[in-house]
């Protein structure tokens, strides 16, 4: 079995945003839980400049999540 999850996050409305800032405050009990080291390869919101509680890796934002998965190709 693989021991990484990539995860991809589209839209950071109520759900995508609960969803982004558990994963990044309990990454560490997920890991040691369930053996398996979670990666969010991929982030897409209409607006990178808008204010939220977390930080977001600039490199994984994706205004357009289909460009994510060209460039993965």
């Amino acid at each position: 079995m693989k021991n990484n999850i990539n995860i991809a996050v589209v839209g950071l409305g109520q759900v995508g945003s609960y969803l982004l800032n558990e994963l990044n405050t309990k990454r560490k009990d997920i890991e040691l839980k369930t053996g398996k080291k979670i990666n969010v390869v991929a982030v897409s919101a209409r607006n990178i400049n808008k204010k939220r509680q977390f930080k977001i890796d600039k490199k994984i934002f994706f205004k357009i999540l289909w460009k994510f998965l060209i460039k993965k190709k």
